[in-house]
């Protein structure tokens, strides 16, 4: 069986369907993945993965990749993000399979629907999109984000923890002044990394400066992979409910996530904790407590 999986953007998205990936590979399936340009570096290297399509923006690209992926021959699409885009390509493909979850709209897209269930985290729950070609799984917890390819880290030898105090969205960033405060405690006892990404660097060096200075920010933003490797080597990575802690999952790291209220967006397991407030971001001692937790664990 020769399948292929969407999932457009956004980067988070794209590491938490690499698990279909997986699960697809190690039932004896030809697996393909169809993401975005900016997508490509994350499922780049992927062993579970045989062939990686891309997706330019436009209408036109959107009809070119449709009639390329058409020639393929696809025995099934599973559409894990269902998109306007993604609905039309998934039609488009010609597969006799065509996989999403029912939704109250654009179901007539696709021919095997599959109901939602709540397992308690995004990844494992698109797991069960592999229902609708017949196949279920024995745990579906064993099954997390990976990402492949990983450069060698430039803070190899060193100790340190590494917070990403920027997020997409403003309203999902946890104050400045709580993560200097956070920061400058970490500093007493190891190095603090602080990671951004692409036109962030300010939002980085204003921690810095409210932590009283001392903490290590790089010139510019590191890529995706690089920035797995730093991740890797920390003792903790601290961040917002945004990409940066969904590729610390990937790597097998530590993590603390800042949020409002729990997401269902990370794993409930041992490494990873979520911190909020009641619908309100936590106070410092709250992620001071969560980040002891791992690093004496």
């Amino acid at each position: 069986m020769k399948v292929l999986i969407i999932q457009l953007r956004q980067l988070g998205d794209v590491l938490l369907s690499t698990p279909l990936a997986r699960a697809l590979k190690e039932k004896g399936v030809r697996v393909h993945f169809l993401t975005s340009e900016v997508g490509r570096d994350i499922v780049e290297g992927n062993p579970f993965i045989d062939g990686i399509e891309t997706l330019k923006e436009g209408s036109r690209e959107l009809l070119k990749t449709a009639l390329a992926l058409r020639k393929e021959g696809f025995d099934a699409v599973i559409d894990a993000q269902r998109t306007g885009r993604s609905r039309l390509i998934t039609l488009l493909s010609g597969a006799p399979l065509r996989v999403a979850f029912r939704k109250e709209r654009g179901n007539l897209f696709y021919n095997r629907l599959v109901e939602w269930e709540n397992r308690g985290y995004t990844a494992w729950e698109r797991l069960k999109l592999l229902e609708g070609l017949g196949l279920k799984l024995e745990s579906y917890r064993n099954y997390l984000p990976e990402i492949y390819k990983i450069p060698e880290n430039p803070f190899k030898g060193r100790e340190y923890a590494v917070i990403v105090p920027t997020a997409r969205k403003s309203h999902k960033m946890w104050p400045a002044e709580k993560f200097a405060e956070l920061a400058a405690e970490l500093r007493k006892e190891m190095e603090v990394i602080v990671l951004f990404g692409p036109g962030e660097r300010e939002a980085a060096l204003k921690v810095n400066e409210l932590a009283g200075g001392g903490l290590t920010v790089p010139e510019s933003p590191f890529p995706i992979k690089a920035a797995a490797a730093v991740m890797k080597g920390a003792g903790v990575v601290i961040g917002n409910n945004s990409f940066a802690p969904h590729l610390a999952v990937a790597v097998g790291s530590k993590v603390v996530v800042i949020d409002k209220k729990r997401s269902g967006w990370f794993p409930p397991i041992e490494r990873v904790r979520e911190v909020h407030g009641n619908n309100s971001f936590p106070e410092v001692e709250q992620v001071k407590e969560a980040v002891a937790q791992l690093l004496n664990g």
